[in-house]
């Protein structure tokens, strides 16, 4: 049991340190800079309140150098991040649980690996590993008397060597998803009938499942590697392969280890390899499977059975061992009128009789009476029509050259449209609309307008023949900018003034300068009289 005094808080010491060397570096720079005390002391006085902060804000994680629990598990030193490993085992109990967690002297540990030889020779009859351990460390459970299955928990890893060698009896075995790695004889003699892998592991090392009285084994797909005599003095006689060959030992291979020929999977006699066809060399895969024989074993292509439902609940398919028969799936769904072996429906499929060979079997169902519809067409409300007129000017601009914009949508189809520069009468831009009863165009104004009022109109014509017009007003000055500018829907006055070239507006200026001007002299001669 440590002591207080062996509890350290390392990541708030780790927070001094790094403030201190903040605080060193912070005078030395302003030292270098001239800096005054004045200020050199205020970079000091911030810097150690900001050490303060830190210090109460970030939590401690406590460590410790070890210590045996009270169920007799001794663990190691911790890791920084509160991790932990179980290094030893000095209880009685005959089943043992190493927990997810441990607590000592207030600080809480996750129980991540199980060191080597952690329980080796302890006559345990029963193991449960806690659910946060990724690695389970070299002979950590070998040579004692577990009885019945060992549950691996999803959180582990790697499985080093001897793991659980001589471990007892184990029976089956089922090594989840999370496993990458399997080490040398980690399963050997341990009474295994039935061994279950799963996608996911990469590796299984020499011996891996050596002694064992099971005598078949499926390799997952995500397998990569596998070591020299997986099985030696077991009974495996059939090994099936979930996906594309990996590496392993040929029957000819002499392992360095023992200087003796030990191919991945024993002596090829009795032992027989399964594939499906789309990993063979005919699958074309260039280091694929071959039939009858491959590195020296027996081999044989396992079928598969494919269904087809056509839009009904999915059927999984079947792989078969060579020489199986499919089984014939329940189907439920109304309607359904039996297997066949091709899409007609010509042919009924015979499930009494094994596939040599890939195949999918259809589902036939009854042909559905095929109503059309006539397409209803709704009525188009025709479009109300615009016109667009954008001189692309402002005031202050030079009008010779500028851009003029014009467009419309909603017009009746076959009608002109036109766009005129007034006074002295000028042809900007015309066309024909088309069938969509729209147009676009683009124009310039052009150089050498003289100075004084102008218009720019466009006029078309709407679908019910009714004439349409947008008018921009412009003043041009001496030089050549505009001084003034507006748009207006025209209507048929203010269309016919356009016409023109006249406008209102200079005129009612005029009249009321005229007014103010009488009034001023009726204003004088009452004053005169006076």
């Amino acid at each position: 049991m440590p002591e207080p005094s062996d509890v350290h808080a390392h990541r708030g010491g780790r927070v001094i340190t790094v403030i201190y060397l903040e605080v060193a570096l912070s005078v030395a720079f302003s030292l270098s800079r001239g800096a005054s005390k004045r200020m050199l002391a205020a970079s000091v006085v911030g810097l150690l309140v900001a050490s303060s902060i830190a210090l109460i804000a970030a939590p401690a994680q406590a460590a410790t150098s070890g210590f045996t629990a009270a169920n007799g598990i001794r663990y190691g030193a911790s890791d920084v991040d509160g991790t932990i490993t179980a290094i030893g085992y000095d209880g009685s109990a005959l089943t043992v649980e190493i927990p997810d967690t441990v607590t000592e002297a207030g600080a809480e540990y996750t129980v991540t690996a199980i060191g080597a030889e952690a329980f080796k020779y302890w006559g345990l009859t029963g193991v449960i590993i806690g659910q946060n351990v990724k690695t389970i460390g070299q002979m950590a459970f070998s040579r004692n008397s577990v009885t019945g299955p060992i549950i691996i928990p999803a959180s582990v890893q790697t499985i080093e060597d001897d793991a659980f060698s001589s471990s007892g009896t184990l029976t089956s075995l089922d090594i989840p998803a999370s496993v990458t790695h399997i080490g040398e004889a980690a399963f050997g003699d341990t009474g295994l009938k039935s061994v279950t892998l799963h996608e996911g592991l990469e590796s299984i090392d020499q011996y891996a499942f050596w002694g064992n009285p099971m005598t078949a084994i499926t390799i997952p797909a995500s397998v990569q590697t596998i070591g020299a005599n997986l099985f030696w003095h077991g009974h495996v006689v059939a090994v099936t392969f979930a996906g594309a060959a990996p590496t392993l030992w040929s029957t000819d291979a002499i392992n360095p280890d023992s200087g003796h020929v030990e191919p991945s999977l024993g002596d090829a006699a009795g032992l027989t390899v399964h594939y499906l066809s789309t990993f063979g060399v005919d699958g074309g895969r260039a280091n694929g499977f071959t039939t009858p024989t491959w590195m020296g074993y027996n081999t044989v292509i396992d079928p598969i059975v494919s269904f087809d439902v056509t839009g009904h609940d999915a059927i999984a398919e079947q792989r078969l061992v060579a020489g199986e028969r499919a089984t014939a799936p329940t189907v439920t769904d109304a309607g359904f009128d039996g297997w066949f072996t091709t899409a007609d429906f010509t042919t009924p499929f015979d499930f009494s009789v094994a596939p040599t060979d890939d195949v999918t079997v259809h589902a036939k169902w009854p042909v559905a009476a095929v109503v059309v519809e006539e397409p209803v067409v709704e009525p188009v409300a025709p479009s109300s029509p615009t016109l667009t007129l954008d001189l692309g000017l402002a005031v202050g601009d030079v009008v010779a050259g500028a851009p003029v914009t014009v467009s419309g949508a909603g017009l009746k189809a076959g009608s002109d449209y036109t766009v005129i520069l007034r006074s002295t009468p000028v042809l900007l831009a015309g066309g024909t609309i088309d069938s969509s009863g729209a147009f676009t165009a683009s124009a310039v104004l052009p150089t050498g307008l003289s100075a004084g009022q102008h218009t720019v109109t466009l006029t078309g014509t709407a679908t019910d023949g009714s004439s349409l017009s947008r008018v921009a007003f412009l003043t041009v000055s001496a030089t050549g900018t505009v001084t003034y500018l507006s748009y207006t829907a025209a209507d048929a006055a203010t269309a016919a003034l356009a016409a023109t070239g006249f406008t209102a507006a200079p005129f009612g200026f005029a009249a009321l300068l005229l007014l103010l001007a009488g009034a001023a002299l009726v204003a004088a001669r009452r004053r005169s009289i006076a």
